[in-house]
C-alpha cells in the first residue's frame, strides 16, 4: 500500500536556505514533493544520506535529489541535485518539518477556533484555564482549572492536563499523556493499611518542550514537578512528584524517574532505566540503556548499571559468581 505523500512542493533554492545547507551540483529550480527512503522513491523525492555504509549499490541516478555530507560525495556524485550540510542530521530534521503538515489543524472540521486558539472535538477545556494564542488542543481532551498554556504549543489528542498546571510556549505533548496526576505516596497504619498521602504542588514545565506519547508526569507533593526549557522526552516515560529536570536533557522511553530526584542539564538517560529517588545527577551525564540509578552522579561523563548480552550459560556462571562474592573476598583477606 502507498504512503500518502504531501500535497507540498520546494524548490532545492529554498531547501537549501531553510535546511542551513548548500546546493552542490544541480538545478536550483527543481521541485522536490517528498522526503523519500532509499527502498522506495521517485524522481521527486530528496533521500538523506548520512553514512557512506547506505550507498552501496544504489543507483542514485533515479532519484530527485539527496541531501548528505562531503564524507559520502563521492559515492553519490550520479545524483542530479545533491545539497551538503555540515550537519546533515540537522538539516534531515528540518527537512522532515518542511514537509509536516500537522501544524495546519484549523482547517481540519473536528477542531474549532474559541477566541485566539483551536480546540478539538469532544475536548472539555476549564473557563479557569488560561490558554495563549495559536495554541492547539487536540481531540478528547481535558484541560483544568487554572492550566496555563503558552502560545505556539501543541496539545495532542487525549491528553489530560490536571489542575494549576504551566507550560510553555512552543511545546508539544503528545497523545495519551497525562500531566499534574496525584503522586505515588502513602503512608502506613500499624495494620500495614495503606493511606494516600494528597498532592497539594503543581507541574511546571518551561520552553521548547517535547513530550511524547503516554508520559505521565506527576504534580509536588508540596512544591513543584519541574520539566525546565528545551527538554525532550520519549513515550511511555514516568516522572514522580518533585522531580526538577534540568534544560536540554533527553530522556528515551520507558525510563522512570523517582520522587524528588534532580537531573542536571544536557544529561542523556537512555530507554529502560531507573532512577532511584531523592538522587542528585549533575550536567552532561549520559545513562546508558537500561541501566539502575541509586547513587548521586556527581562528576560528567557516562554511566552504566548492567552486563552487555551474553549467552545465557555463561550469564547464569556470572550470576552464581556474582551472588557470592563477598565470600570471594573474605578468602582472599
Amino acid at each position: 500500500m502507498d504512503q500518502p505523500s504531501n500535497s507540498a512542493m520546494y524548490d532545492l533554492k529554498f531547501i537549501a536556505k531553510k535546511i542551513n545547507a548548500t546546493i552542490y551540483q544541480g538545478d536550483p529550480s527543481f521541485s522536490v514533493s517528498q522526503v523519500g527512503d532509499l527502498s522506495k522513491v521517485n524522481s521527486r523525492s530528496i533521500v538523506f544520506i548520512n553514512s557512506k555504509k547506505f550507498t552501496e549499490n544504489i543507483n542514485f541516478s533515479t532519484f530527485g535529489a539527496c541531501l548528505s555530507s562531503e564524507d559520502c560525495l563521492p559515492n553519490i556524485k550520479n545524483c542530479k541535485n545533491i545539497l551538503l550540510s555540515k550537519n546533515p542530521y540537522h538539516s534531515f530534521a528540518l527537512l522532515t518539518n518542511l514537509f509536516d503538515n500537522e501544524t495546519s489543524k484549523e482547517v481540519d472540521s473536528m477542531y474549532r477556533k474559541v477566541g485566539h486558539y483551536y480546540v478539538g472535538s469532544g475536548s472539555v477545556v476549564s473557563d479557569l484555564s488560561k490558554i495563549s494564542k495559536n495554541v492547539v488542543i487536540g481531540c478528547n481532551c481535558v484541560i483544568e482549572d487554572g492550566v496555563v498554556i503558552r502560545e505556539n504549543s501543541t496539545i495532542d489528542h487525549n491528553v489530560t492536563i490536571y489542575k494549576n498546571t504551566a507550560i510553555g510556549s512552543n511545546c508539544k505533548i503528545s497523545s495519551g499523556t497525562v500531566i499534574g496526576s496525584q503522586g505515588f505516596g502513602f503512608s502506613i497504619d500499624k495494620d500495614k493499611n495503606w493511606h494516600h498521602i494528597s498532592h497539594l504542588g503543581s507541574v511546571v514545565i518551561g520552553d521548547s518542550v517535547n513530550i511524547g506519547s503516554n508520559c505521565s508526569i506527576d504534580r509536588g507533593t508540596l512544591v513543584t514537578t519541574t520539566i525546565s526549557n528545551g527538554v525532550i522526552i520519549d513515550n511511555n516515560v514516568h516522572i514522580a512528584h518533585n522531580v526538577c529536570i534540568g534544560e536540554k536533557t533527553a530522556i528515551a522511553g520507558k525510563a522512570a524517574i523517582a520522587g524528588s530526584t534532580i537531573i542536571g542539564k544536557r544529561c542523556q538517560i537512555g530507554g529502560m532505566s531507573g532512577i532511584f529517588g531523592h538522587l542528585k545527577i549533575t550536567d552532561d551525564v549520559i545513562i546508558t540503556p537500561k541501566s539502575n540509578i541509586y547513587r548521586n552522579i556527581n562528576k560528567p561523563g557516562t554511566y552504566s548499571s548492567l552486563f552487555p548480552q551474553l549467552e545465557s550459560s555463561k550469564w547464569k556462571k556470572i550470576n552464581i559468581l556474582v551472588s557470592k562474592i563477598d565470600k570471594i573476598l573474605s578468602l582472599k583477606k
